[in-house]
């Protein structure tokens, strides 16, 4: 799969959160598709294309959140070699265990999310949000994660036999 298409998927990530978050008026418990979307790009994708996808989707998110361009993208990046780093000691496969790398992934985002506001923002409102953020943001995070990530193999899956046939 070339680095276009969980670009896209990236964008519909985003667009589905902010979707959600407004028409359903869900603030703590929308769910973080792009999180998830950046989470599968370091189980599946190389060191190098998954990090630029995943600076890709941070820019694009710092664009919809309206964050200082880099903020999103900084966090992107660390969660995306944190889960390529967890993704090499430790095969998530499965519905348990996609469902662990999403409470993994739940807390190191948040957490990377905090430390990154802090350190160069030393914006203290979200720090001082993070006991309310943690238990729905994370628990969305784990129960969304394995039905992104069968979603996501699925497409490549049928991208990657497309481009097989079409080379022979």
């Amino acid at each position: 799969m070339s680095t276009a298409l969980p670009i896209l998927l990236g964008v519909m990530a985003l667009s589905t959160e902010v979707f959600l978050r407004e028409a359903l008026a869900l603030d703590a418990w929308s769910p973080d598709l792009a999180t998830a979307v950046i989470l599968w790009l370091g189980c599946r994708r190389s060191w190098i294309q998954g990090a630029a996808t995943a600076a890709a989707i941070g820019v694009l998110a710092d664009a919809f959140a309206g964050s200082p361009l880099g903020l999103h993208m900084l966090h992107a990046l660390l969660l995306f070699y944190a889960a390529a780093a967890l993704g090499n000691q430790v095969r998530f496969q499965g519905f348990v265990g996609n469902g662990m790398l999403g409470l993994v992934g739940g807390f190191v985002s948040l957490f990377l999310l905090v430390v990154i506001a802090r350190v160069f923002l030393g914006d203290t409102l979200l720090a001082a949000r993070v006991g309310d953020l943690i238990v729905p943001r994370v628990v969305v995070v784990t129960f969304v994660v394995p039905p992104v990530f069968a979603l996501l193999d699925r497409i490549d899956l049928v991208l990657s036999r497309r481009v097989e046939g079409d080379v022979l």
